[in-house]
């Protein structure tokens, strides 16, 4: 595969399996320039990590471009980043441009999710229960998480929970509620288009773009900019000087047609069908090699179709010796799928997902990734502040999206856009920082054995299945608290002693001092937001 275009010898000869598997696709060509083009920006990264391409510029603007239109909020990113921009164009009136190197409202991954958390669009005021419902394709009673135990003194059971990720949304027709509501608001919707530059001018922001195919540039001014354009994103990668992110998630998988089906009347738990009616958050099928614990993810769309949806993927440093490759991560999904998921012979993929799913570890008292500059916000994976345990953005972006859309009109009638007041506007929470280190213990480390990752997790399994369930949920849905979370540590050591010498091993004497300064800073957060929502019942 080189450097400047797709190359389909190359990739056959790399990857025979993939290009079999995707063979019937309509659009085949399409999609797999789509997984070149996240791994080569990826790659541009990972090569360069203490460089960035300087992409924001101040006090200037390009002499050989007009004004093509001004707005009062442009969107670089058509997916997690349109779901912001049609609250505030439909909520707050908010004259806005999306634009995407793409088209707008079109994903490469599908989304699950809880009923709590989906109706935060309906407390939101973007999407009544009704429309929402025409975008969810499946409900389950349950989910599990198991972890493989062959070779672990541990031995669990799944672990079985309620009300955790057990919504399955096509995240296609949600977004097409959005399209269309932005467009009865006027506002400007654009497709493949690419961001290239922002210029930071006093009162406003110019935005440099040029459309992807045939390269014309064009130029919009804004008051406020925000980049949702992912986990690679290049204002990211130079706010932060380089060091945007610090974990990532190489995740593939498909959306397919031909699984064999559970038998669901008698009543057995039969690991290698699909159940329909279940939800298979986290699951392990063998030990970590290669520098990776390979992890999978399995739920089913639409019954009636025979859609289910399988994610392979993995935890990982940025930094680390693993293969990081999408294309190198298909192959083995497609090799190892066997040994999750039985075919029929009517096995057929219907469309690929896939994608980067970052994370930040905090090592210090203050937010050290930046998701603002003067005129500029980060939002989704660009500001990649979620929770690593789910592997997923959209459960904080809805989540938090009442508070962060609110925040930014705020912004707007204040007319308030210097870099330290729009750096308040994100998704961190101390819990998910807690969280971040929690997950670590997810990925081998480079001398431990092959079984380490599996057997650590079979102990916090074991611990959270003999405490209150509303544990679990709370841990999978990124809300547990300090109290909670404590208990999970301490029961977990009890079942397994070995956990804080691991501990030391993954995260180091620097690392683990971090982790415990911000569960204490969890705990303090609590405490305060407890005693200020009591003072304002007090004052009402």
């Amino acid at each position: 595969m080189k450097n400047n275009f797709l190359d389909l010898n190359e990739l056959r000869r790399k990857f025979p399996k993939t290009l079999e598997n995707f063979a019937h696709l309509p659009n085949r060509e399409a999609w797999l320039n789509r997984v070149w083009e996240i791994e080569k920006r990826w790659n541009d990264f990972r090569e360069n990590p203490d460089r960035s391409e300087e992409v924001i510029f101040f006090d200037t603007a390009p002499k050989d471009l007009e004004i093509d239109g001004e707005f009062e909020i442009i969107y670089a990113g058509g997916t997690l980043g349109l779901l912001h921009a049609a609250l505030m164009a439909t909520k707050h009136n908010r004259k806005v441009l999306v634009f995407d190197a793409h088209t707008v409202g079109k994903t490469h991954r599908d989304w699950n999710i809880s009923d709590d958390e989906l109706q935060e669009f309906v407390r939101a005021g973007l999407f009544t229960k009704e429309e929402i419902e025409t975008a969810v394709s499946n409900r389950y009673k349950t989910g599990f998480v198991k972890f493989y135990d062959a070779n672990s003194k541990i031995k669990t059971p799944p672990l079985f929970m309620e009300n955790v990720l057990d919504v399955a949304i096509e995240a296609d027709k949600l977004l097409n509620l959005a399209v269309e509501k932005l467009k009865k608001t006027g506002a400007k919707i654009i497709n493949n288009l690419r961001f290239i530059r922002a210029y930071l001018n006093r009162g406003r922001v110019l935005i440099e773009c040029e459309d992807v195919k045939n390269g014309k540039r064009r130029l919009f001014a804004s008051k406020l900019f925000v980049d949702a354009t992912g986990t690679n994103s290049p204002v990211s990668r130079q706010i932060n000087e380089g060091h945007s992110i610090t974990h990532v998630c190489p995740t593939v998988g498909t959306v397919a047609k031909g699984f064999r089906r559970a038998d669901e009347k008698n009543g057995r738990h039969d690991e290698k069908a699909v159940d329909f009616s279940v939800g298979e958050i986290l699951v392990s099928t063998e030990d970590s090699s290669d520098y990776r614990q390979l992890i999978w993810e399995g739920f089913a769309g639409n019954q009636r179709s025979d859609e289910y949806t399988t994610y392979l993927f993995f935890y990982d440093s940025v930094s680390s010796k693993a293969d990081k490759s999408l294309f190198r991560l298909f192959e083995d999904y497609f090799e190892k799928l066997p040994d999750y998921k039985e075919k029929n012979g009517a096995w057929r993929v219907v469309k690929p997902v896939f994608g980067y799913i970052p994370s930040v570890h905090h090592r210090g008292w203050n937010n050290i990734k930046k998701t603002a500059t003067n005129r500029i916000l980060l939002v989704g994976d660009a500001a990649g502040l979620s929770s690593p345990l789910t592997f997923c953005g959209f459960g904080s972006h809805v989540r938090n999206l009442r508070h962060l859309t609110e925040a930014v009109e705020n912004a707007l009638r204040e007319n308030v856009f210097d870099e330290k007041s729009l750096s308040k506007i994100n998704a961190y929470e101390p819990r998910v920082a807690q969280l971040s280190s929690l997950a670590e213990f997810m990925r081998p480390m480079p001398h431990s054995k092959s079984f380490t990752v599996n057997e650590t997790m079979n102990a916090v399994m074991s611990a959270l299945s003999v405490l209150d369930s509303n544990i679990s949920r709370e841990l999978f849905q990124d809300r547990i608290g300090f109290a909670s979370f404590k208990r999970v540590l301490a029961k977990t050591a009890q079942i397994h002693p070995k956990v804080f010498r691991l501990m030391f091993e993954h995260l180091g004497a620097r690392g683990a001092f971090w982790w415990i300064a911000k569960m204490a800073e969890n705990a303090l957060h609590e405490r305060r937001t407890k005693s200020e929502n009591l003072m304002k019942r007090k004052q009402i």
